[in-house]
């Protein structure tokens, strides 16, 4: 996906941008996405200086901004704009540097009226890094149950 593209699905820009791309999109379904860590971004002079570790509360962010991608498509009034609304089972598995690259995994588990559950997996060197549930919420009630 273009950075074109991904500025015009989230609102969000630097510092607080954590995709650097989108490789699948299957709406409603999955998405897979990356966030390249690099020693250049605001956080590392503060967590911490010696030894730069990303900070987890930006793993889950990361996670949270790759699975939204799920809920976009071409079709302007398929996409749906979606609001981090939960976190549930979050699991840090190991530390993520800079110079590593965190690839995001998120698939569909269910909706409901104006929220949708979303797995989501961290990993690095292919191996998982961190986990959780993300909830979303949307402007108007959803069905993405039959698209499963």
């Amino acid at each position: 996906m273009k950075k074109e593209e991904i500025y015009a699905t989230l609102p969000h820009r630097y510092p607080m941008l954590f995709v650097d791309d989108i490789y699948e999109i299957d709406y409603g379904k999955h998405v897979r996405g990356v966030k390249n860590v690099s020693m250049n971004e605001p956080w590392v002079q503060g967590h911490f200086p010696e030894e730069p570790v990303f900070p987890g509360v930006l793993i889950i962010e990361t996670m949270a901004q790759i699975g939204g991608f799920m809920f976009y498509s071409e079709e302007e009034s398929k996409s749906l704009k979606a609001y981090l609304s939960k976190i549930d089972e979050v699991k840090f598995l190991r530390k993520v540097v800079p110079g590593e690259q965190l690839i995001v995994e998120a698939d569909f588990i269910s909706s409901f009226s104006k929220f949708a559950k979303v797995k989501c997996k961290g990993i690095v060197n292919g191996k998982a890094v961190a986990k959780a549930v993300v909830t979303y919420c949307f402007d108007e009630k959803i069905n993405l149950e039959e698209s499963k």
